[in-house]
């Protein structure tokens, strides 16, 4: 017999980027529809409510209940990027690697923000030196946390890092604010955290044209220039890639018209213009499970 935790992570299962883009790439709706009916709760609406507000209600169980990393990202999503700023300005990239470390979200607007996750289910057994890789990259970096562990952050991390609370009611609550960190950033770790277009970009606007040379050579050369900006030069082009990535009007309508529950989903999946089509169709319709 399933107990209720079983139950809450096979939910979970439905917010994930195999099931997203498997949606998206089929239109088959059965699979994340019997993940949506695990928690036991949904099943009256069958028929009744589209398959958009079936996820928007087992969503409200999970951030209720089982407050995973899905469940953090999305709250800073539709907080930051939906409320406080815009998704036309504001650039939301999940999972950006910086030097060892992977930086859970990064929110571009006017500067660059890192937020590293720390759920009530992890450890903080590399927090330090991931915080400490972020302050290689970004002007600010935060960690969004429970309050129950906020007290032992606070002690532990470097005093540039800011704390964020997500409380039980899901409100996302600055604990400590973060110290602008421009000055100690390193052209060469933003660099290697940028895309091949958007370092020749940056460097035919800083610096002048790249000369064509062959592909084996050319990240090298671009790389020995980038390093020749100052900090503020160098973050400058880092905020305009990241804002970049995500703030083309097809991916700002996309992701304005998914359900508030999916918002981390629809950008961290990589989707075309027909299967961005068929899932909004999907998520449109009401659904049934056949017998």
């Amino acid at each position: 017999m399933p107990t209720a935790l079983d139950s809450l992570r096979l939910l979970s299962r439905a917010y994930t980027r195999p099931m997203f883009a498997e949606l998206a790439r089929t239109g088959d709706t059965e699979p994340v529809l019997k993940l949506l009916l695990a928690h036991g709760q949904i099943e009256q609406y069958m028929g009744t409510l589209r398959l958009a507000e079936l996820f928007n209600l087992g969503w409200t169980r999970l951030a209720t209940n089982y407050r995973n990393e899905y469940v953090y990202k999305n709250e800073l999503a539709t907080r930051l990027v939906f409320k406080r700023h815009s998704p036309r300005t504001a650039g939301f990239q999940t999972e950006l690697r910086v030097r060892g470390s992977i930086a859970d979200v990064v929110i571009a607007n006017g500067t660059t923000t890192a937020y590293e996750i720390k759920t009530e289910f992890d450890s903080c057994r590399r927090l330090a030196s991931q915080t400490n890789d972020y302050l290689m990259a970004f002007d600010k970096v935060y960690v969004v946390t429970h309050p129950a562990h906020i007290v032992r952050y606070e002690r532990e991390l470097d005093s540039r890092v800011g704390l964020m609370i997500l409380s039980d009611q899901h409100a996302l609550t600055p604990y400590r604010e973060a110290s602008s960190n421009i000055d100690n950033i390193d052209p060469l770790t933003i660099f290697r955290c940028m895309r091949r277009a958007e370092y020749l970009s940056a460097i035919k606007s800083t610096i002048g044209a790249v000369p064509i040379m062959p592909n084996g050579l050319i990240g090298a050369y671009c790389e020995t220039l980038f390093k020749q900006l100052s900090k503020e030069q160098a973050h400058r082009c880092f905020v305009k890639a990241i804002k970049a990535r995500t703030t083309d009007k097809s991916n700002v309508d996309f992701v304005s018209k998914l359900p508030s529950s999916l918002r981390a989903l629809g950008y961290a999946t990589p989707l075309s213009g027909r299967q961005r089509i068929s899932v909004l169709d999907s998520l449109s319709k009401p659904v049934y499970l056949s017998n």
